[in-house]
């Protein structure tokens, strides 16, 4: 006879008979079947009114045999998942979409219930820890939660595709996933309840998404995205305070640029989904799944490149979530965790602040935490002041003040956070002859590039700190100062008579003065860059090279990498082969890390550059620009990113991650080993 299994296992199985029942019924009123058994998509069949007749009498039976501990209840269960995979076999030749999903979700929950694994180690050390442990929350957790948060997987599930997708608005499959939505809502509350009471008191605020369904009782797809946003943060604490999940941080902690990897990883994809919804487009069909892989890459990686025009292509649904993709990329998903464990009243391990210092180049617990708060009050200050400007400036062009506002925010956001993504076609041409809204946007995106390390100094000195200023802010300032003025006369030179041609001399100072900001990592353009000379493309392309500062919202190589590279450049000139800077000598393992990230960052841009002369019928200076753009994830583009085919744009989704997650993170996932303490003999060998 099989065995029930401990009260946790139970709750866990009749959450997947729930879960996989439930998706059975959407799926025979979503499937289309002209002619067959289930019918037309969005009609009840003969066939399908009595299967879902035989799924409620079923799953009642089953669960009060699980809830009486009757060892048939399992046969039952088995029998059920099998009755949805046969049932759903026909339908793969006519719409295999939908059946296959069923069919390999009912296999999977048939599979683990025929063949369990063991507890892992995790849980046994879990299990050993708490086993004496008689909290209510940790015991709830302990017994119902693997069932709670399975079935907020399934209902998730559901939600997109009636929401997202929009598979069905049959009254069944909305009565089905409402249902699912519902009672998860209602497992969810008591364990959240007992947080609050523990004094979690923020965790109170996912109450404000089911607040808001009252105002929206007559319209089922917002009453499920309400849900949605309430099951899935409840679900992220849930997952969080499973025991594995403090496993696999440690591993991620121990790993930080695996983190890194993932975590832009996760967001582009979760980015790519929502982007692929027929809501997030303008004109209700959904847009291609490469176009909105490309886009959500470039917004999560705060680059700008498009191959669709966001203000035409995207709906006001696309534009938010654009704009909480280069947000969340912007100030970093490691800083993002580190300031909501705070806020939550946890404290970071100690892996977890080695993983925020060598993210943030800092050292010290104190530090990390204090930039932490730092880096998102500052941002949301930034970005808030921002706005309030650029609002009054689209007020000067006639907008609505609803508008003006929205337009505002998103810009502000989208400057400071180097993303390069604007809600006109032609990016911010429309200031071309408005030089406060030109120096307003300008400010923004140097604010963006000297990094948070930076603005930290920054405000301790406006509050009477008058601390030393560290090495790296002081290189930080004056690099920033000196690219900026150069970019400002290259640019005046090489488009006096080009894209600047017919401004007066004071467009033509703000115009230089926007596009030397810029070309660094912001991907703006108030000028035609199908006008650009070959001297602009090519000191342009320098320019993205080189980027911001580290821990900035720039890309790039970073302005430090570059002068430590110089400073050593001179002191090998000066026969003194290290690097020196402000009376202090930068370790030789700096210059080595700057050189190397050069040559990999090099390598990079010349492998995509080939790999796009092979494969585009374009002209080699646009290519190359591009190259550039996409490797410094800087969003310009001289025209060259529409014209891309399949190929292109899979090439360039690729760089662009990469230039975001960086050469040196790259170098750190294939090992991190230590000092070698073997010698050897040195041997001189001719260079140059």
């Amino acid at each position: 006879m099989p065995q029930l299994g401990s009260t946790s296992e139970k709750r866990l199985n009749a959450a997947r008979l729930v879960g996989a029942n439930s998706l059975a019924a959407f799926a025979q009123v979503a499937v289309d079947m002209p002619g067959g058994y289930f019918g037309p998509a969005d009609e009840v069949a003969p066939f399908g009114l009595a299967f879902i007749g035989w799924l409620v009498v079923a799953t009642g039976t089953a669960l009060w045999g699980l809830w009486s501990d009757k060892s048939w209840s399992m046969y039952l269960i088995w029998l059920i998942l099998s009755t949805n995979i046969g049932v759903f076999m026909a339908a793969l030749v006519i719409n295999p979409v939908i059946p296959a999903v069923t069919i390999i979700w009912n296999l999977a929950i048939l599979t683990w219930m025929l063949f369990p694994l063991q507890a892992s180690r995790v849980e046994l050390r879990e299990h050993t820890r708490r086993r004496e442990e008689q909290e209510d929350l940790e015991h709830w957790l302990r017994i119902s939660g693997k069932a709670v948060r399975h079935l907020l997987v399934v209902s998730l599930i559901l939600n997109v595709a009636v929401f997202g997708y929009q598979l069905s608005e049959q009254g069944l499959a909305l009565g089905v996933t409402m249902f699912l939505a519902l009672l998860t809502v209602v497992l969810s509350v008591p364990p959240l309840w007992k947080m609050v009471q523990r004094g979690r008191l923020l965790i109170a605020l996912l109450c404000v998404p089911l607040g808001l369904m009252a105002f929206f009782l007559q319209a089922p797809q917002i009453l499920l995205l309400l849900v949605s946003f309430f099951q899935l943060a409840t679900l992220l604490i849930f997952v969080v305070r499973a025991p594995l999940f403090d496993d696999i941080l440690d591993y991620f902690y121990e790993y930080p640029a695996l983190l890194v990897l993932f975590t832009f990883a996760t967001l582009t994809l979760l980015g790519t989904l929502l982007l692929s919804f027929p809501a997030a487009s303008a004109t209700g069909e959904p847009v291609a799944a490469l176009d909105a892989l490309f886009t959500a890459t470039s917004a999560s990686c705060i680059t700008g490149l498009i191959v669709l025009d966001t203000p035409a292509d995207f709906s006001l649904f696309g534009h938010v979530v654009i704009l909480i993709l280069f947000q969340l990329g912007g100030m970093g998903i490691l800083v993002l965790s580190t300031f909501a464990t705070l806020l939550l009243g946890s404290k970071l391990g100690l892996r977890a602040e080695q993983a925020v210092e060598e993210s943030l180049g800092l050292s010290g617990a104190e530090s990390t935490y204090r930039l932490a708060k730092f880096i998102v009050g500052s941002t949301l200050l930034i970005e808030m002041v921002g706005a309030v400007f650029l609002t009054f400036a689209f007020l000067r062009l006639d907008y609505a003040l609803g508008s003006a506002i929205w337009y505002g925010v998103f810009h502000a956001v989208s400057a400071f956070c180097h993303a390069g993504f604007a809600l006109h076609s032609d990016s911010m041409i429309i200031f071309q002859d408005d030089p406060l809204a030109l120096t307003v946007i300008t400010v923004l995106i140097v604010l963006g590039s000297v990094g948070f390390l930076a603005l930290a100094v920054a405000w301790q000195w406006m509050q009477g700190e008058r601390k030393r200023i560290n090495i790296q802010v002081r290189i930080i300032v004056v690099a920033t100062g000196i690219l900026l003025a150069l970019g400002v006369i290259l640019f005046t030179i090489t488009e006096w008579n080009a894209s600047m041609a017919g401004m007066s001399l004071t467009e033509r100072f703000f115009n230089a003065l926007f596009q030397s900001a810029t070309l660094r990592s912001a991907g703006f353009n108030s000028v035609d860059t199908s006008l650009f000379s070959n001297a602009t493309i090519w000191f342009s392309i320098c320019f993205m090279i080189i980027g911001g500062a580290p821990g900035s919202t720039a890309g790039g190589i970073k302005i430090t990498t570059l002068v430590i590279l110089f400073l050593a450049v001179r002191g090998i000139a000066g026969g003194r082969a290290r690097a020196v800077v402000f009376k202090r000598e930068i370790p030789q393992e700096v210059v080595y890390r700057s050189a190397g990230i050069v040559i990999l960052y090099l390598l990079l841009i010349f492998i995509l550059l080939f790999l796009l002369l092979l494969t585009q019928p374009l002209p080699f200076e646009m290519l190359a620009f591009e190259a550039a753009s996409a490797a410094g994830t800087v969003g310009i583009s001289v025209g060259a990113t529409p014209e891309l085919n399949d190929v292109g744009k899979l090439l360039i989704i690729i760089v662009i991650f990469l230039g975001r997650v960086g050469p040196l993170a790259l170098a750190l996932l294939l090992g991190r080993g230590g000092a070698s303490r073997l010698d050897y003999p040195e041997e001189h060998v001719m260079v140059g």
